[in-house]
């Protein structure tokens, strides 16, 4: 079966799903750059991607393009030029929302974990509890506060939600600080040597 005369059409496929998947991926994170923008009185934010602080992936394509890039460049083959021009907003997009969404950003109103996602984001007057884990190179919070059921199927109209937050143990008393003045008067908790979970009175 011969499709020669096939690839034409093929290729026009495939330019248009790249040109659009290109515009999607600018819309997302022109979205994602405008939510950062955005937060208001921002006091500790910290990188948390696997790639030391970065995000692994979007990192690797975004570096592959630009090596794609220069490598067309000085073979001088300017056919290309498009798919790569969309390569390289795809990947510089890829980047800009893959590491805005892993800071973590904790604000003078409460924690945003996720600034594309409003589940991982958590005030400080809806924290009803909090524990304290140490990790190897973290503190590990957990957080629990009460959520309005969207379809309530008995009496209770809330339900118990956790929120998890690993906080770098160069910002730990930073964020420390920060939560004794959100949340120890209203607890009225102390964090022990002893120990790696708060105690309340």
């Amino acid at each position: 079966m011969n499709l020669s005369p096939l690839i034409p059409y093929f290729d026009t496929t495939f330019v248009t799903l790249l040109v659009l998947f290109t515009l999607a991926s600018t819309v997302l994170g022109g979205m994602t750059v405008l939510n950062a923008i955005r937060l208001r009185n921002v006091q500790l934010t910290w990188k948390s991607g696997t790639l030391k602080g970065y995000p692994l992936f979007s990192s690797a394509f975004l570096t592959f393009t630009v090596l794609v890039i220069f490598a067309d460049w000085y073979l001088n083959n300017p056919h290309e030029y498009l798919k790569l021009a969309s390569y390289s907003v795809l990947g510089i997009n890829w980047f800009l929302v893959s590491f805005l969404t892993s800071k973590r950003y904790i604000t003078d109103n409460g924690i945003v974990k996720n600034i594309n996602d409003p589940s991982q984001t958590i005030a400080w007057h809806q924290v009803t509890d909090f524990v304290e884990r140490e990790m190897d190179t973290a503190i590990r919070y957990t957080f629990f506060y009460l959520e309005e059921d969207q379809k309530p199927t008995t009496e209770c109209c809330k339900h118990c939600v956790r929120l998890e937050l690993d906080v770098p143990k160069k910002k730990g008393e930073q964020f420390k600080k920060i939560l004794f003045y959100k949340l120890g008067r209203r607890f009225n908790c102390y964090f022990t040597k002893e120990s790696s979970i708060e105690e309340f009175k």
